[in-house]
């Protein structure tokens, strides 16, 4: 009977097949040398964190020429839940809930807007007939009796001119004021707040940094370019890789629509040499950063950003 390997024997033998050495897997994917000889002894147990054994076995794939979401499926039963120590996963989890929760609304809730629509334009009619047709009907015309006698004194009409003094000359700083208050409100109401984009850096702890971007814009788009080369990882709020090898300037900038998702994660070492921009505007890293380190960033736009992810 044929044993099927480990998935780290799996990847050793494929390394192995390459030529490659470990310190070759290490430059590749910038991952520590003792995390990949922990993972091809299976031994899952010296990586802090079941999300970083997950992401390292993807990067020590992709290095070797290896699908790594075919390789994971295979060994989906040796590989540790992300779900059971990485804290940020439940932050996913709770906001998936939050949608599905949204989602299914009953038929009566349904129809809530259409019922209240209905009630308005009802009430609307029921104002209008009131106060309009029926204070005509309660009003009858005075006929006017042909009497030359019922006939008023002739009334004069005062000017209608209030800026005329008594000397009859018109005071000329009357319509300066009028003008000056009205020029003062539209230029308040051409000048609307709070629409100006802001990237924010809200958390900066043991390489990981957290930011929050609130825009008007209808879309969004992340810029990612270097002046050298990173191993770049790039995963939407579901897990889904946007991006995942290695970045150059032969094949960079990288441009990535992030219009519909609420936040974004990305993974890269030597920060020094890599810019990222969201609509143009760039992220401004942490001075505490380790520009010789692996560092990873999750962006969270908008009303996606919750107050105890700090």
């Amino acid at each position: 009977m044929v044993l099927m390997m480990l998935i780290g024997e799996q990847l050793k033998e494929r390394r192995l097949e390459k030529g490659l050495t470990i310190d070759d897997i290490q430059i590749a994917t910038k991952i520590q040398a003792r995390h990949i000889q922990a993972i091809e002894r299976n031994d899952f147990s010296l990586i802090p964190g079941n999300f970083y054994v997950r992401a390292f076995i993807r990067e020590y794939a992709q290095a070797v020429g290896l699908d790594p979401h075919a390789l994971m499926d295979e060994h989906r039963s040796e590989l540790p839940e992300t779900l059971s120590t990485d804290t940020r996963d439940f932050t996913t989890l709770k906001r998936s809930r939050t949608r599905t929760t949204v989602k299914d609304k009953s038929p009566f809730q349904m129809l809530l807007p259409t019922i209240f629509v209905l009630l308005l334009l009802f009430l609307i009619g029921f104002i209008i007939y009131e106060f309009v047709l029926t204070t005509d009907e309660a009003e009858p015309t005075s006929p006017v009796e042909d009497n030359p006698s019922s006939v008023g004194d002739p009334v004069t009409i005062p000017p209608e001119n209030n800026d005329t003094d008594q000397t009859g000359e018109t005071d000329p700083d009357a319509d300066d004021t009028i003008d000056e208050s009205v020029s003062d409100d539209e230029e308040d109401a051409a000048q609307p707040e709070g629409t100006e984009p802001v990237l924010e850096l809200k958390e900066f702890e043991n390489n990981a940094s957290i930011y929050h971007y609130v825009t008007p814009d209808d879309s969004i788009t992340m810029r990612v370019d270097t002046t050298n080369q990173n191993w770049l990882q790039i995963e939407d709020d579901s897990g889904q890789s946007l991006y995942e090898q290695m970045l150059t300037t032969g094949n960079s900038p990288v441009e990535i629509d992030l219009t519909d998702v609420d936040f974004t994660y990305l993974r890269f070492g030597e920060p020094g040499v890599i810019t990222i921009e969201i609509n143009g505007k760039p992220l401004e890293f942490s001075e505490e950063m380790n520009m010789s380190t692996v560092q990873e960033v999750w962006i969270y736009f908008n009303d996606a950003y919750e107050p105890d992810q700090e």
